[in-house]
């Protein structure tokens, strides 16, 4: 018997019934073995089609994203420009500070005692002073330095520490800008290292006194500084751990926070 291809038949194949009679066996068009082309095509379009919808749907999204993106740079820009454009009498209340002068009030309250946070006990405030001219603050050549830097005042105070016979001179300078002190809380070093100046006392050391300790730092346009000394006229050694203490307390904690931290805070 003839071999076919599988639905592709070239003539009617027979075979022989049982009471030798002959079948003919006729395999149509629309048989089981035989392939309909237009039926694959109908189903690939079946599965294309309801993809268009996803896509209309994506491009849709994708599109938005991109405006509200392109909005928010937009609004980012404006705020910048607007902020860089305020006049200054919209700044914070905080930063009134840093715009106008100083008084004995805003550094040294009108009271007996200062409580620095985490101090051991109250200083006693027993001499204040206030000064157009830096000059009277301070010893030698530091005076020139701070008038190079536009050094328009100085407030300072007389204080006893909490820590058995430690006197303190703290104060702050104001500078032309926040560049000009940082400048010249530099170049304090080498005028007190070099014994060519430096801060003076409250009240007045006596010629030949032990020179003292001394600390500083730069906050905002302010140079903010404190002079330690013994009332016994010892020496205060550099690695003495009160002195650091009283350094950490009065320029850190209560110049710091009555100048310069309303300011940032805003």
């Amino acid at each position: 018997m003839a071999r076919m291809r599988y639905g592709t038949p070239f003539r009617p194949a027979h075979r022989a019934t049982a009471d030798g009679g002959l079948v003919l066996l006729v395999r149509g068009v629309g048989s089981a073995g035989h392939r309909r082309p237009a039926q694959p095509r109908a189903r690939r379009r079946a599965r294309v089609e309801p993809l268009r919808p996803f896509q209309l749907l994506t491009r849709g999204l994708a599109g938005l994203i991109l405006l509200a993106l392109a909005g928010m740079f937009a609004f980012l820009v404006l705020a910048d420009r607007f902020q860089e454009r305020a006049p200054a009498t919209a700044l914070p209340a905080g930063d009134g500070l840093a715009t106008r002068s100083l008084s004995l009030g805003d550094v040294f309250p009108d009271q007996e005692v200062l409580r620095p946070a985490g101090a051991a006990g109250p200083y006693a405030i027993d001499l204040r002073h206030m000064s157009g001219d830096c000059a009277e603050a301070t010893i030698g050549g530091l005076g020139p330095v701070l008038e190079r830097h536009g050094c328009t005042e100085v407030v300072r105070a007389g204080l006893l520490a909490p820590y058995g016979g430690y006197r303190v001179t703290a104060g702050a300078f104001t500078l032309a800008d926040p560049a000009a002190a940082a400048e010249v809380a530099d170049l304090v070093r080498g005028v007190v290292e070099g014994d060519d100046g430096g801060f003076a006392t409250l009240p007045a050391s006596e010629a030949g006194a032990t020179a003292p300790q001394v600390g500083w730092q730069a906050g905002g346009h302010y140079l903010l500084y404190c002079v330690i000394t013994r009332a016994d006229g010892q020496l205060v050694p550099n690695d003495d751990p009160t002195a650091r203490r009283i350094t950490a307390e009065i320029v850190d904690t209560h110049l710091a926070g009555a100048l310069v931290t309303p300011a940032s805070a805003g």
